[in-house]
């Protein structure tokens, strides 16, 4: 507990006190810290609470690959396919950086492989090739995902 009053304490002369405890949780998932987002969990805020911009903290610990945040996350309940205020799901964010672990956890906890990115209309697998990941791209298409144009088939 003396963690997370210490976090707390200078999360709110970082950012200002108006910060509520979902947007303190969104800035500890941020920085990778584990133990304050389990600790603003348990103490009852929303896994899925969003920011003003639509991120999760999901989204942001999936864009740090912060693997067990991610976990922790998900495991708490976090919807793996809330879209931000970009229209990426936590997955494109992780896909975004090359974050292999943070893609395969995502995955397995039913993230949709072919969502689009509404800014783009590009899928994860167009997104991983774009950033020249190859290993993300290959685990994407393992799991079914497929490229936008291959969606567009048949339309």
């Amino acid at each position: 507990m003396k963690n997370l009053i210490v976090f707390t304490i200078a999360v709110l002369i970082f950012i200002g006190c108006k910060s509520s405890p979902a947007v303190l949780m969104h800035q500890a998932a941020f920085y990778g810290e584990a133990q304050a987002v389990q600790q603003y969990l348990d103490a009852g805020v929303d896994p899925n609470s969003m920011t003003l911009s639509g991120t999760t903290s999901l989204h942001s610990a999936a864009y740090r690959g912060n693997a067990v945040v991610v976990g922790i996350l998900l495991g708490n309940g976090a919807n793996p396919n809330l879209i931000d205020g970009r229209g990426w799901i936590p997955l494109h964010q992780a896909v975004d950086q090359g974050h292999f672990a943070v893609v395969e956890i995502l995955i397995e906890a039913g993230s949709d492989v072919n969502s689009r990115m509404l800014d783009s209309g590009y899928t994860a697998l167009d997104w991983a090739d774009i950033r020249q990941w190859p290993k993300v791209a290959d685990l994407i298409r393992k799991n079914g995902g497929v490229k936008s144009a291959e969606l567009n088939v048949g339309k």
